[in-house]
């Protein structure tokens, strides 16, 4: 499978067919091997702290965790082959505003069985504000 059909596969099944995805309104907007860019729109059912209106911690970690998986995925040689994530860490830099997220997350190691990659969080055009690293197993064919 060519990367391109690859891509449009991934991208068609991320975005259309996973349910915790679609709850978060989830788009990629770059996909290439061992990266992606991720946008996720505001809602107010995401905030943690209603007193000054930021994103809950919690649809932080997700999101970085799924950015990461995504990723990950871009290692694949073929389709059956499964990613979990086994280790995830957020840092947290700056409060969230009440504003839509991107992700990018970036392969850093892509080995037999592990993947490590690096994710950071922002508003547009803003400071980040939460980095992630994630592991990943990957089970290869």
């Amino acid at each position: 499978m060519s990367d391109e059909l690859k891509f449009e596969f991934l991208k068609n099944v991320i975005e259309n067919q996973m349910p915790a995805n679609k709850l978060l309104g989830l788009k990629i907007l770059e996909l290439k091997n061992g990266f992606t860019k991720i946008h996720i729109p505001f809602k107010e059912e995401f905030i943690g702290d209603f007193v000054q209106k930021r994103w809950h911690g919690g649809f932080q970690a997700s999101i970085a965790d799924t950015a990461a998986g995504i990723a990950a995925m871009t290692t694949m040689k073929a389709v059956n082959e499964k990613v979990s994530t086994i280790d995830l860490r957020v840092d947290f830099l700056h409060g969230s505003e009440p504003k839509d997220i991107f992700a990018e997350a970036e392969v850093i190691k892509s080995g037999k069985r592990i993947v490590k990659v690096d994710v950071k969080l922002y508003h547009e055009k803003e400071k980040i504000i939460a980095l992630g690293r994630c592991a990943f197993s990957v089970l290869r064919n």
